[in-house]
């Protein structure tokens, strides 16, 4: 029984070997013709889709009157929505290759390392108000969430 498997399963990659490495010409007469004693098996390739429906802007990003869903860091900066609400919690994407860091200048409030390419999130403060944090790696960076 194990023989039988065997030589079917070699006879399948031998199958697939020799489709795979066959030349591809638009010659109707090539579909099944015999190449070197070999007899060619023509088996139809699925379509694969051209494009995929992606969101028209990156997570976190905001225009006026726009809905966000969180923060998002690339190139050394924040982007953050417009406002958020009280409580929410807010994801955070680092699309940077370096970690970063969501830090509250109000100590204690939220503070959430973030390494490259990955995401974390935070819980938005309870109260409204203008929050702004930094990045404890790179103090240039900074950002302020509007809490309403």
């Amino acid at each position: 029984m194990k023989r039988i498997l065997a030589v079917l399963a070699a006879l399948i990659l031998a199958v697939f070997a020799l489709t795979a490495c066959s030349d591809n010409n638009d010659s109707s007469d090539n579909d099944s013709a015999d190449h070197d004693g070999m007899a060619m098996i023509s088996m139809p390739m699925t379509s694969m889709p051209t494009s995929m429906s992606m969101p028209s802007m990156p997570l976190g990003m905001s225009t006026p009157g726009a809905s966000s869903m969180g923060i998002v860091i690339s190139g050394f900066e924040y982007s953050t929505p417009e406002s958020v609400m009280p409580g929410q919690v807010l994801t955070i994407q680092n699309n940077d290759t370096v970690e970063h860091s969501v830090t509250s200048d109000t100590a204690g409030l939220f503070s959430e390392d973030i390494e490259a390419g990955e995401t974390e999130t935070i819980t938005v403060p309870n109260e409204p108000g203008t929050y702004t944090f930094h990045c404890t790696y790179h103090p240039s960076m900074r950002g302020t969430l509007t809490v309403k």
